[in-house]
């Protein structure tokens, strides 16, 4: 038997997809954010779309500084995904550093990148609309990289801890625990 889903859960039957940490640089600021609402939008050119509610300080850096990583952590992170979504860069100076996260340079962009991260993507900013409370960015992917035992044109999914983790809704992750091949 099906039942109702409330209006304000509606986005978790949609949002089971791997949680992101984007990180975004402007001037001398840094700042980390998890995001749940990203989502691949072309191949060719290869963009890539993520949607920041616009009170956030995230917000603010990528909207001034026109770039921003997605970072996309396993399983060991959970715990300090689930800390970071705690509070605001306003009120914390350093929050890759007082989530105990390592931040790496990037090849292409200002932006740092999350060392104890599964994989990284650096974009530069190409569109911006305003969509509800979120403004949803547009980023053209300009260098990516994975750990090369997790990924193989795909998560390979075999090591637990090189699993992407997946925000379900409120406190609640996981983790996709088999890889499926599809008869053609």
């Amino acid at each position: 038997m099906k039942v109702d889903v409330p209006w304000e859960h509606v986005h978790r039957l949609l949002g089971a997809g791997p949680v992101v940490l984007v990180t975004s640089h402007c001037r001398d600021r840094d700042n980390v954010m998890p995001a749940a609402w990203v989502t691949p939008l072309s191949t060719d050119p290869p963009l890539v779309g993520v949607a920041v509610h616009r009170q956030h300080l995230s917000h603010e850096l990528i909207w001034r500084g026109e770039q921003f990583a997605i970072n996309v952590p396993g399983r060991p992170l959970l715990e300090a995904v689930a800390k970071l979504g705690t509070v605001s860069g306003r009120d914390v100076g350093d929050k890759l550093t007082w989530a105990g996260l390592t931040s790496e340079e990037a090849s292409e962009i200002d932006a740092p990148l999350i060392q104890e991260c599964l994989a990284s993507i650096e974009c530069h900013v190409v569109n911006a609309v305003e969509v509800g409370d979120h403004t949803f960015f547009v980023g053209q992917v300009v260098a990516a990289k994975v750990e090369d035992e997790a990924f193989d044109e795909t998560w390979l999914l075999e090591e637990e801890e090189l699993r992407p983790l997946h925000h379900l809704g409120g406190t609640a992750y996981g983790v996709i625990e088999k890889r499926l091949e599809a008869k053609r």
